[in-house]
């Protein structure tokens, strides 16, 4: 038996042993390839030698059947040496287009170093006809071994290149694969990358900053809007919170300034939804605020006056304050005095109005759309309320911090009802404190049964009217 054939019985045995003890799918993939070689090698050889055979098959399969056993040989060593065997992973630097190379360079060197000089006329027509056929192809091959040996970006990057933007998937001789936002996947060309600008979201580290771009009158002074629209990136929920976002002046537009509004993402893939929620939290918190975005056409202002927002439900603010249970037992005129002095606040759907544990003075009437009640530490839902209901008033009679959290579930208008025409109204109309104390005492026993330290707040939950009143006076530095 020849050294030739037991090293070929030896490259098929260890390539089925590895093939079936390898926990790395890539490799037991790839080792068919040695399995199928060496196993032709086989067949060729015994073919070969076999007295059967015609002479001129006979010295074809001869000349052919050692490059079938270089060939599986190379494909089991490079497999073997340079993957983790336990691990279904690829080594970091060593993706498959590498392994592939190196596998077809230590192929070539073995055949050009041993094989018999009759390979050397056809290998030569061989790789002319090749060369000629396959331009393209070689040049894309050898643009991704120059991309691999750079490694500008690797399997799981987010990356633009020209008009195109995505997750890289796979990365092959040819191409790489991207799979867009729209969970499409587009194929580009290595060349076509390796001529252009590559542009890797994901490194040196994931975090990526987006920005939107607002105008806002000139009216409006610059370190308010600021204000106002980094409360509006407080409350995006892909925002990160560390690096902070920011706010900058950009530029002088012919009908607003223009102010840019930064955030980090933790995901480039999810940038455009950022964007989204950047967008609709700034136009919300604008309107809270009264700030403008004018139309990009020219606007006749007269001198010190202001476009004023309005809603509907103002005119009807009155009834809707009468219909109250907390509110409803005051007098006309004391309604009256409350609508008049009420400020609209509009909320998108998931924004939060107040915050448990936060200070506060006013409190909200809702008039359009439904709120959510919970408490913390869980997040507890304990109530909706809708239209014509009232939250916050603790803070608004008595100081207290607020003692739940109240979020938007759809567009949500609410009037809010501030301290100082409470206090106006307990100077001058008698009763008022008590009237209020009555409907917050049952309102608050409600929200604190449903709380998850409400042992230890029992005392306060059945806390009188009059007490509750005393509390008030001090809150409203009353006599």
């Amino acid at each position: 038996m020849s050294v030739q054939l037991i090293v070929g019985v030896l490259v098929l045995v260890l390539a089925l042993a590895a093939r079936a003890g390898t926990r790395n799918t890539y490799v037991q993939r790839k080792l068919v390839l040695s399995v199928a070689l060496a196993a032709g090698y086989l067949v060729a050889h015994l073919l070969a030698l076999w007295p059967g055979t015609p002479p001129g098959i006979g010295r074809t399969l001869a000349t052919i059947e050692p490059v079938l056993l270089v060939l599986a040989a190379s494909n089991l060593i490079v497999l073997l040496a340079v993957n983790p065997f336990r691990e279904d992973r690829l080594p970091e630097r060593l993706p498959a287009i590498l392994q592939d190379a190196i596998t077809v360079a230590l192929f070539v060197t073995v055949v050009v170093l041993f094989f018999n000089d009759r390979l050397q006329l056809t290998a030569a027509a061989g790789a002319v006809v090749l060369g000629l056929a396959l331009q393209d192809t070689l040049g894309n091959a050898i643009a991704g071994l120059a991309l691999q040996a750079d490694q500008p970006y690797k399997v799981g990057d987010w990356i633009r290149v020209g008009d195109h933007e995505g997750r890289v998937t796979q990365i092959s001789w040819r191409s790489t694969v991207l799979r867009t936002r729209e969970s499409t996947l587009v194929a580009l060309p290595n060349s076509s990358i390796a001529d252009g600008a590559i542009v890797n979201f994901s490194e040196p580290a994931p975090p990526t900053r987006v920005f939107v771009d607002v105008g806002v009158t000139y009216t409006a002074p610059p370190n308010q809007v600021k204000a106002v629209i980094g409360e509006a990136l407080a409350a995006v929920p892909l925002a990160m919170s560390s690096p902070a976002p920011d706010v900058l002046v950009v530029d002088f537009a012919n009908s607003a300034i223009t102010y840019r509004a930064r955030c980090f993402v933790q995901d480039m893939e999810r940038a455009s939804l950022a964007q989204d929620q950047m967008r609709t939290a700034i136009w919300y918190t604008f309107q809270r605020h009264g700030l403008d975005i004018p139309y990009p056409i020219q606007v006749e202002y007269s001198p010190g006056a202001m476009p004023v927002v309005s809603f509907p439900e103002q005119a009807d603010l009155p009834a809707l304050i009468g219909g109250s249970v907390l509110l409803g037992g005051l007098s006309a005129d004391a309604r009256a005095t409350l609508a008049a002095s009420a400020r609209p606040r509009l909320y998108g759907s998931g924004e939060t109005i107040v915050r448990q544990g936060e200070t506060g003075r006013t409190s909200f009437l809702v008039a359009r759309g439904v709120v959510r009640v919970s408490l913390a530490p869980d997040d507890q839902e304990v109530a909706r309320l809708g239209v014509g209901e009232v939250f916050g008033e603790m803070s608004w009679l008595t100081g207290e911090p607020r003692s739940a959290t109240v979020t938007a579930t759809t567009d949500t208008l609410v009037f809010e009802l501030d301290d100082t025409t409470l206090r106006a109204l307990a100077e001058g109309t008698p009763g008022v404190l008590e009237t209020l104390a009555e409907a917050v005492s049952r309102r608050r026993a409600e929200l604190q049964v449903l709380s998850a330290d409400h042992a230890t707040r029992r005392g306060a939950a059945v806390e009188a009217p009059a007490s509750l009143v005393a509390r008030m006076k001090r809150f409203l530095r009353l006599r």
